[in-house]
């Protein structure tokens, strides 16, 4: 299976949000405030990210009913 361009940047685009997230620190945990304005900037597109590209991904490969599938090869 080869990975197309839409999943390398997907990939690269959730990893540095989740890095960015998750970075050690930042901002200080006793502070409501940064707290709030760092999630935003952060989790909510790292959300965004993960919806959108999996939209785009399972355009490209489409599923198939499993059902109908084992129907066919009788």
């Amino acid at each position: 299976m080869r990975v197309t361009k839409t999943e390398k940047i997907w990939l690269v685009v959730v990893t540095v949000l989740y890095i960015l997230y998750n970075f050690p620190g930042l901002p200080a945990y006793d502070e409501p405030v940064p707290m709030l304005i760092h999630g935003g900037l952060t989790l909510i597109p790292l959300w965004i990210a993960v919806y959108v590209g999996m939209h785009k991904v399972y355009k490209v490969y489409k599923l198939r009913d499993s059902k109908t599938d084992s129907e066919g090869d009788k």
